[in-house]
């Protein structure tokens, strides 16, 4: 009876619930009182009133969690799904009975499921608009997950059909168009910028979007890089970067770019047949071989390699000497009163100089490097120098003489020099150098500087002059430096000086050196100036040092009295 009494009054209070429009509450009520199964009393109206409320709560409450699953899980089709299935909700029971309208306006006050679908849609919009906006797609599979996700989205959260479109075509745009301008702005390859090109034709055919900018991109960029190669005249650069932009030709064949191209290797060959028509046959065959990539030009090649031959110094000399290899020579043209002329060293020590003036046969004079005998055979323990470079010049000769300058393996330096000057009027030649040393220079007509040669003026820059036979001899060392006070440093930013000066103290890294010291009445202190030493390591306190070196920083150091003081900085080269 207990229980029968309770069924009815939660009944009565489901059905006042109803009639008061808390259809949520009385729909609770409602199942309590059908879960009473003491009397049956009321069941019929009972089950009607759930059959219109509970359907709703239901939907309402999985929509709610499924959605909250699928968002936090990525699935996006799946959350698309649900939304699809609270809009079809929605119609439904927009169009149901009062009831159905009122108690779906309830759930979804209680699910905030609308808040929620707009929360889920608009941050994950924002989060796929931001990899385009930040440049993080990186690829085409990239892109399209975007575009896909973008498309998936309902369109109430775009506001329309039309917005929707705009505003994913916009953003692709954008991104292209940054990811374009990167590449182009940091003059990237040319293959890596017509392969994005390319990539973007397609991707944008594929997500339906326009393309005539991405065409007046490239064609601008690639007239303006092709034309840079041109005007550095980087001709093998032009064909390779002209070839690559032929792959797009398909995808923007109106460009102003390929009839440019056309153009411009034309005119290259006009060059290269000008050229060879002036006999610059080495200018012609790298313009050749420079536009192999636009142009088959082996026979070009072949016929300017022909004629190159009537004109190559070289080329006459080994056929005056078959039994000789030449394994270094150098050859110039139009000096010293003739058409051309070649220098070459022979595999067994032979020193060769040759010239052709008009239709004359090309006269030669020898000679020998030390070591080098005619037969080869050395009759003492010297050895044949083994030459790494040769060349022709005049600036070694006092009389304007051809000077054959040969670099050679070194024992006690970086480079061994040989230079023999060439007397055509005596057709003879004379070595007037030979000297090991880290570098040299021709400092003018006549004058050579060495750096750190073998013997006198080791360690230093020497000048070399020749003396009464025409050989070259050392004659001064080469100051590159200012002797000054140490006081005066600070006079001298950036300069090399050289100075002497006390060492006082060492600190973790350098020698202290004190400049000066008085004593200020005012404030009862020491005011010392100290410069710091770098760069040697073997200083030792209370010892006088002459020292050549370069100031060029500061550096805070504490002094005796525990004062901080900023000090210029000697970085040191040398220690006399």
């Amino acid at each position: 009876m207990v229980l029968a009494n309770e069924k009815i009054t939660t009944y009565e209070e489901a059905m006042r619930l109803f009639q008061k429009g808390d259809l949520v509450a009385a729909e609770k009520k409602f199942q309590a009182a059908r879960l009473n199964v003491s009397v049956s009393d009321h069941n019929q109206d009972i089950d009607l009133k759930l059959s219109i409320l509970s359907p709703i709560k239901e939907v309402m409450e999985d929509l709610d969690e499924k959605s909250s699953n699928y968002y936090d899980g990525n699935k996006l089709q799946s959350l698309v799904n649900m939304y699809d299935r609270w809009q079809d909700s929605q119609n439904k029971w927009g169009l149901g009975t009062a009831v159905q309208k009122d108690m779906y306006g309830e759930m979804l006050a209680i699910t905030k499921l609308d808040k929620d679908m707009e929360g889920y849609f608009s941050n994950i919009k924002n989060t796929q608009l931001a990899k385009l906006a930040n440049n993080t797609a990186n690829d085409s599979t990239k892109e399209e997950g975007i575009y896909k996700s973008l498309q998936l989205i309902p369109v109430s959260y775009y506001g329309g059909d039309s917005s929707k479109i705009d505003e994913i075509k916009s953003a692709f745009l954008n991104y292209y168009n940054n990811k374009l301008n990167k590449l182009t702005e940091a003059n990237a390859d040319v293959s890596t910028i017509v392969t994005e090109g390319n990539r973007q034709f397609g991707m944008s055919s594929q997500f339906s979007i326009p393309t005539d900018w991405l065409e007046e991109t490239l064609n601008s960029h690639f007239v303006k890089v092709l034309t840079e190669a041109l005007e550095n005249k980087d001709y093998a650069a032009f064909a390779g970067q002209a070839s690559s932009v032929k792959n797009l030709s398909s995808k923007m064949a109106d460009a102003k770019v390929f009839p440019f191209i056309e153009k411009s290797k034309n005119g290259l060959l006009n060059k290269a047949n000008n050229f060879v028509a002036i006999n610059k046959y080495e200018d012609a065959i790298k313009i050749f071989e420079a536009l192999t990539p636009l142009e088959d030009t082996a026979e070009l090649i072949a016929n300017t390699n022909l004629a190159w031959d009537k004109y190559e110094p070289i080329r006459v000399l080994k056929r005056k000497y078959t039994d000789k290899v030449f394994s270094n020579f150098a050859n110039v043209r139009n000096k010293w009163g003739v058409d051309s002329a070649v220098a070459a060293i022979s595999a067994d020590g032979g020193v060769y100089y040759g010239q052709l003036k008009g239709e004359e046969e090309m006269a030669v004079i020898d000679g020998r490097l030390d070591g080098a005998t005619d037969s080869s055979i050395s009759t003492s323990n010297e050895v044949v120098p083994d030459i790494i470079k040769i060349s022709l010049q005049g600036s070694m000769s006092s009389s304007d003489n051809p000077v054959i300058f040969m670099e050679a393996k070194a024992t006690e330096r970086k480079h061994r020099y040989i230079a023999f000057e060439v007397d055509t009027q005596l057709s003879s030649m004379k070595k007037i150098l030979d000297e090991e040393a880290d570098n040299l220079t021709v400092d003018s007509k006549g004058v050579l500087l060495l750096d750190n040669p073998v013997g006198t003026g080791a360690g230093e820059l020497a000048y070399y002059e020749p003396d009464y036979n025409g050989e070259y001899r050392f004659t001064e060392i080469k100051v590159d430096y200012v002797d000054i006070q140490p006081e005066d440093i600070e006079q001298y930013n950036g300069q090399k000086v050289r100075f002497s000066a006390y060492v006082d103290s060492l600190q973790n890294d350098g020698a202290l050196v004190k400049l000066s010291e008085t004593y200020n009445y005012n404030t009862s202190q020491y005011e010392r100036t100290y410069l710091l030493l770098k760069g040697q390591s073997e200083f030792v306190t209370y010892y006088n040092y002459t020292v050549i070196g370069t100031f060029n920083s500061y550096q805070t150091i504490t002094d005796e009295d525990g004062q901080s003081v900023r000090v210029p900085v000697v970085q040191v080269e040398k220690v006399e």
